[in-house]
């Protein structure tokens, strides 16, 4: 990690101080809705290794970082200097791998412990990569979006919340309207006892607790994030957030807060008929899009969106990539707004913009700690890079 001498420390300290002030004046005074924000970065994780490095999870004393090439799912153990202490791969059908597909990134669950969500299941190691715990849930899983990179997994008080899914299958199926009725959302892991319990309904406030129309199940795809007393989810085709207490979250809970996100412009699911089970449109990927939400408080997210093709655009997507699938996502992106924008549950910012050295939002601690990791097209380096940023008012 770089550091700065002492006397510089002081030194930024001194302007830091200062420039809070101004910018708590400039937060007060200007509305959120006109503020220019970037990503402003300051500092930076250095690696000795050629690859495609992304930061998973920081150790809770923060002397240790968890990372993963995105190539080859290898994961790396280094210290805040960035020398590898542990590398390895993990997936697999050996007695130590995980089986199935890991369905996000992996966290860290005490300083010497992390846990990987996988289509099968929650498996925890330690930092030599040694297989602990192998929690197997007591139904049969499914998952129907698989994104190794997502930040959708949240530990509190020794509980693991995960979108898994496939608890309802055998019963009500995937999708439909028996299925939107009947299921639940949401899965927790009690670390200490080893069983899962099935949590949240489709709110009432959710279209996806429609009792007339269904939805692919693409649609509903989840998303979580946490402060330290409220669990917040969202559903990927759904500009909605709502907000849990952790001490009332129960199979039934009703949410404590519903915010809806004003998007400018958001491309959302209108079915004409019931979908069949298992149905599926790859229109539906050209939808509007929640990639993630973060909890920066209880009334303020970062949200990771894209605005999705009206079905003008989408038409001219296809016709430009002359009915390629391969081709249809990088014509589609010509014609979509994607970005981050801060929510402060009534009103959003202007894309917030970042320098292109930047690839990937990695890992949120702060306002002054923000993890990405480099954009990998804009530069070629014979080492892995992490960026440290802050978010700052331009």
């Amino acid at each position: 990690m770089k550091n700065l001498s002492h006397l510089c420390l002081l030194a930024l300290f001194a302007l830091t101080l200062a420039c809070s002030g101004k910018e708590e004046k400039t937060q007060t005074s200007t509305p959120l809705s006109e503020q220019a924000l970037e990503f402003e970065i300051y500092d930076s994780l250095v690696v000795d290794y050629l690859g495609n490095l992304t930061l998973m999870d920081i150790s809770p004393d923060r002397t240790t970082f968890l990372l993963s090439d995105s190539n080859t799912d290898t994961l790396f153990v280094t210290n805040s200097d960035g020398e590898i202490l542990h590398y390895y791969m993990l997936k697999g059908e050996g007695p130590n791998n995980y089986a199935g597909n890991r369905t996000g990134i992996a966290k860290f669950s005490s300083n010497s412990e992390f846990l990987i969500p996988t289509s099968r299941g929650v498996y925890s190691y330690n930092l030599e990569g040694e297989l602990l715990k192998n929690y197997e849930p007591d139904f049969t899983s499914s998952v129907s979006l698989i994104i190794g990179g997502a930040n959708n997994s949240v530990i509190h008080d020794n509980k693991f919340y995960t979108n898994l899914t496939g608890r309802h299958a055998e019963k009500f199926g995937h999708q439909g309207v028996e299925f939107q009725q009947n299921s639940k959302q949401l899965e927790v892991l009690d670390l200490e006892t080893g069983s899962y319990s099935p949590l949240i309904p489709f709110p009432k406030a959710s279209k996806f607790s429609s009792t007339e129309k269904s939805y692919p199940l693409l649609n509903f795809h989840l998303n979580l994030s946490a402060t330290e007393d409220s669990l917040f989810i969202n559903f990927r085709n759904e500009p909605k957030i709502y907000g849990y207490a952790f001490d009332q979250l129960d199979s039934t809970s009703a949410p404590n807060s519903v915010k809806s996100i004003p998007f400018t412009s958001f491309i959302e699911k209108v079915p004409k008929e019931n979908s069949k089970e298992n149905s599926f449109d790859i229109r539906d990927f050209f939808l509007g899009t929640i990639n993630s939400i973060i909890a920066v408080e209880d009334n303020l997210f970062l949200v990771d969106f894209l605005a999705g093709l009206s079905d003008e655009d989408y038409k001219d997507a296809n016709s430009n990539a002359g009915g390629d699938i391969n081709k249809i996502f990088d014509e589609g992106s010509k014609f979509n707004t994607q970005g981050k924008v801060l929510f402060d549950g009534t009103s959003i910012s202007p894309l917030i913009s970042k320098p292109e050295i930047l690839g990937n939002l990695n890992k949120y601690i702060t306002k002054d700690e923000i993890w990405f990791s480099l954009n990998f097209s804009a530069a070629e380096n014979d080492y892995s890079v992490i960026y440290k940023t802050r978010l700052v008012e331009k």
